[in-house]
């Protein structure tokens, strides 16, 4: 009887049997306890937003460089009361410097899109270059004794992002980051390089999530999020 509930169940996309063995990013939130959520390429708000519609009510701090999306997350933060937005970029070192703005905004990055970005989508294609500041997080972050996740989407600039916290990334609960299987920019670091990376840092996998698949392969991917946790003597 109940592998014939089972499979009717599965009609409706609704697996019983492995369901408890599928965590979500903000289970994670949840059973690390985390404070402050850094939200690093933040766009108009929409994973903090996420946050909350899940039940998070600890404090986001943002960090967006584009004008006209930072005005709308300002807007956000503002009627949240416990949401910091702030408009720069973060990097491996402080400069001013260039961001490519795409026809869609999720899509702008500080690196060059690649050819792929534009059969992957024509939002994805840089219309006009804005000037932005870039700071790091060593110098913006002080505080992470409140059990932190730093989540990170820069459209292929998440190592320089890494670069500039290596002070603090020991200090961290957990780090979300969209990698790339399919290169979208030009000059960031392959999947394999990243996971080398945070193994370096003492950060192993915890959870794969699925960003978006190829254009012409639908059952393979072009990004994922990957969610890393501390290497603990216990468990690994």
């Amino acid at each position: 009887m109940k592998a014939f509930i089972k499979r009717h169940l599965r009609r409706f996309n609704i697996d019983v049997g492995s369901a408890r063995f599928r965590p979500t990013v903000m289970d994670f939130v949840s059973n690390r306890d985390i404070k402050i959520v850094l939200d690093v390429g933040a766009n108009v708000g929409q994973f903090g937003e996420s946050l909350r519609e899940k039940g998070y009510d600890g404090k986001i701090i943002s960090f967006e460089p584009i004008p006209s999306a930072y005005q709308t997350l300002a807007a956000k933060a503002r009627a949240d009361g416990n949401w910091d937005a702030h408009n720069f970029a973060l990097g491996a070192a402080p400069e001013r410097t260039t961001i490519n703005v795409a026809n869609s905004s999720v899509f702008s990055s500080l690196l060059s899109t690649t050819h792929a970005a534009a059969e992957f989508s024509e939002t994805a294609v840089a219309t006009h270059p804005e000037t932005i500041e870039v700071r790091t997080l060593n110098e913006v972050v002080a505080d992470t004794s409140g059990n932190t996740l730093l989540k990170i989407d820069t459209q292929g600039y998440e190592k320089q992002v890494l670069e500039g916290g290596r002070q603090m990334l020991s200090t961290l609960k957990g780090i979300l980051m969209e990698l790339p299987i399919i290169h979208l920019y030009e000059g960031t670091w392959q999947f394999h390089e990243a996971i080398a990376f945070m193994a370096a840092h003492g950060f192993v996998p915890a959870q794969f999530h699925p960003v978006n698949f190829h254009w012409k392969d639908e059952v393979s991917l072009v990004e994922v999020d990957c969610l890393f946790r501390p290497r603990d003597k216990h468990l690994d």
